[in-house]
C-alpha cells in the first residue's frame, strides 16, 4: 500500500506560501516602517486615486483605553485637537449636520519643509461597534483660502475606531497625500517622527 502522505518539504513550502499570501493580501502592499510599544506605522507608495502621481500612504494602527466616542471627541472638536496636534496654528470647524462637517487647520513644519494647512470635509458613519470618519480635500475659497508661502496638498483617508475586549478601542488611521517637491531622505524621517509623536500624544490625552 502507498503512503499517501506529502513530503514533509512540501507541506511546508504550501503552508508557508499560504501564509505569506494571506499577509500580504492583510497588509496590502503596506511596508512597516516604524513601530514603539502601542504603534505600528505601515506604509506604501501608490498613485494618488485620480492620477498617475505615485503617493506616500500611511497606516497606524494602535490601541487606546479611551472609549469610541471619547476618542472620536479628540478628532473633531477645537480644544481637544490642540492638546494633542503638536505645532498646530488654527483650527477652524464648520458643522454641516451630526454626520458631516468641513474643518481648516494650519500647521508650523520644522525647516527645510514649508507650514501646511489642510481644508478637508469629513463624513462620520457609525454603528453600535464601531465608527468610521472619512476626510478628503475640499477647495473652497470661503471657508480655507490658500495662503502664501503654506503648501497645500490633495488629501485623503479615514479614521477607523472600532471597540474590541475589555472596553478599549482599536484605531486604525490611514492618510494619503500628493508628494511634495521635497527628497525622501528628508520628508520620510520628518513624517514618520512628527506622525509616531502626535499619535502617542493623542493616546495619553484621550486616557486622561
Amino acid at each position: 500500500m502507498s503512503d499517501l502522505r506529502p513530503p514533509v518539504v512540501l507541506t511546508f513550502l504550501l503552508v508557508t506560501c499560504q501564509l505569506f499570501a494571506q499577509s500580504v493580501a492583510e497588509n496590502d502592499g503596506y511596508q512597516i516602517v516604524r513601530q514603539d510599544e502601542k504603534i505600528t506605522m505601515y506604509e506604501r507608495w501608490a498613485p494618488f486615486p485620480g492620477t498617475t502621481t505615485n503617493s506616500r500612504q500611511i497606516k497606524c494602527v494602535f490601541h487606546s483605553n479611551a472609549d469610541l466616542n471619547k476618542m472620536l471627541a479628540h478628532l473633531y472638536e477645537g480644544e481637544k485637537i490642540k492638546t494633542w496636534q503638536e505645532n498646530i496654528l488654527e483650527y477652524v470647524i464648520t458643522l454641516k449636520n451630526d454626520s458631516s462637517w468641513v474643518a481648516y487647520s494650519h500647521y508650523r513644519i520644522p525647516w527645510p519643509l514649508a507650514n501646511q494647512d489642510y481644508l478637508l470635509t469629513y463624513v462620520q458613519k457609525k454603528t453600535e461597534n464601531k465608527i468610521v470618519l472619512s476626510f478628503k480635500h475640499l477647495e473652497d475659497e470661503k471657508l480655507g483660502a490658500l495662503r502664501k508661502g503654506v503648501d497645500r496638498r490633495p488629501t485623503i483617508g479615514t479614521w477607523e475606531l472600532e471597540r474590541v475586549a475589555n472596553g478599549k478601542t482599536k484605531i486604525t488611521y490611514t492618510i494619503t497625500s500628493l508628494p511634495l517637491n521635497t527628497p525622501r531622505f528628508i520628508t520620510d524621517r520628518i513624517v514618520h517622527n512628527s506622525l509616531m509623536s502626535t499619535i502617542n500624544k493623542l493616546i495619553v490625552v484621550a486616557e486622561k
